[in-house]
């Protein structure tokens, strides 16, 4: 959620990876969680990899979806969160 960096104003729609098969966010992020519509993935479940933004997700998507810059999305990552690098 947005606790944690990710765009508090992403809308419905905003492109999300969960086990490689691409989805998309539902409804309104929330200060520590956000909902992701998992009908095109039905096999996903606890522990399933998602992502965020990455190889498959630009964080330039996620920012212009959200009216921001990919660098402002960067720089609010909060420490909690795991950040994979590659």
């Amino acid at each position: 959620g947005y606790a944690d960096g990710y765009p508090r104003h992403a809308p419905t729609g905003t492109p999300v990876l969960v086990d490689g098969i691409r989805t998309r966010t539902v409804g309104t992020v929330s200060m520590d969680m956000l909902a992701v519509d998992l009908m095109p993935c039905p096999q996903a479940g606890i522990g399933t990899p998602v992502e965020l933004w990455g190889k498959e997700i630009k964080v330039d998507d996620v920012a212009s979806a959200s009216g921001t810059l990919g660098y402002e999305l960067l720089c609010a990552v909060a420490p909690r969160v795991p950040f994979v690098t590659t």
